[in-house]
């Protein structure tokens, strides 16, 4: 009998779930609102609700194993949320893994939503066919996700993988996590756009225009149109904040000699003119022989990857 998990993906605007099968069947995907805005008990309530559904949905559950949890910030390995959530208020502290047996009966795992991403790229994804992988997610920051002899690195208390806190700058830009020239504040999307607006006035270029006179109308997608027209502003913040994440990943390959390098995200959406960047300044933070064995790709599973990585993760746990 084909076996089942369950695998939800926990964001601040929609919780995601879905089916999947043993042989790789992806069965009934599902979004309900996360409703963070109420709070964490709140958020646990509708989790609980679309397992539910997801449970109905399958139409066996003798066949589903356990389930996959994937949300922002740190879970402890007995489902308590750690914090590093600042986009679900009261989600801190909240334990996860008990509701879901006493309600359900099913067994839960969980991880970081980068990390469980990381495993959905490994098993679906740019990763398929190696055996350790490291993502560097770029979005609103820089998150991180491992993958080691083709099983997630959790770390202590589930808090691995945090590379978007690679310090890259000595005495850099002041970080929310408490250090200086963490690589999250240039190569984020958010990163991006402050660089944007604090070289803007020494340039004299289109987006520096918008840049001094309508700073709010910058993005990380404006600067990367306006890399493609070689505009002076716009280069130099590109080749600023690649400079910092090819560093970080440089070092993060030196550190672990993975197979492969995942860069993935909203911030990837410029395409090549970030990955052959970063793979040019990598090779400057690496040690030769260690870099030669190692790829650097773009992510090739897009928003389903959390869902994913969270099921395959309760397949590696509980299967």
């Amino acid at each position: 009998m084909k076996k089942l998990a369950i695998g939800i993906d926990l964001g601040g605007t929609n919780l995601k779930g879905i089916v999947l099968g043993s042989d790789g069947e992806r069965r009934h995907l599902t979004r309900i609102p996360t409703q963070a805005e109420k709070g964490g008990q709140q958020v646990l309530k509708n989790l609980l609700s679309l397992i539910g559904v997801l449970i109905e949905k399958s139409g066996d559950k003798d066949s589903v194993i356990g389930v996959g949890i994937g949300t922002p910030g740190f879970i402890d390995s007995d489902g308590t949320i750690l914090g590093g959530a600042e986009n679900l208020p009261g989600w801190r502290g909240t334990q996860v893994f008990e509701p879901i047996m006493e309600q359900h009966g099913l067994r839960a795992t969980g991880g970081n939503d980068v990390t469980v991403a990381a495993l959905a790229e490994l098993k679906f994804g740019a990763g398929k066919g190696v055996n350790n992988l490291v993502c560097f997610a770029l979005g609103t920051g820089v998150g991180g996700g491992i993958v080691i002899n083709g099983k997630v690195y959790k770390g202590t208390h589930g808090m691995a993988g945090e590379v978007g806190h690679i310090s890259v700058e000595t005495d850099g830009l002041q970080c929310s996590c408490g250090q200086k020239g963490c690589v999250e504040m240039y190569a984020s999307a958010t990163g991006i756009v402050r660089l944007a607006r604090y070289f803007a006035a020494g340039e004299d270029s289109p987006l520096a225009q918008i840049a001094k006179t309508d700073p709010d109308a910058v993005t990380s997608k404006l600067v990367y149109g306006h890399v493609a027209k070689n505009d002076s502003l716009a280069l130099k913040v590109h080749h600023k904040a690649t400079q910092m994440l090819g560093k970080a990943v440089g070092i993060t390959i030196n550190t672990l000699s993975p197979d492969r390098v995942v860069l993935g995200g909203g911030v990837m959406m410029a395409g090549d003119v970030i990955l052959e960047a970063v793979k040019k300044y990598a090779a400057r933070h690496c040690w030769p022989e260690i870099f030669e064995q190692c790829t650097i790709v773009p992510a090739q599973l897009s928003e389903d990857a959390g869902v994913l990585g969270a099921a395959s993760m309760a397949f590696d746990e509980f299967q």
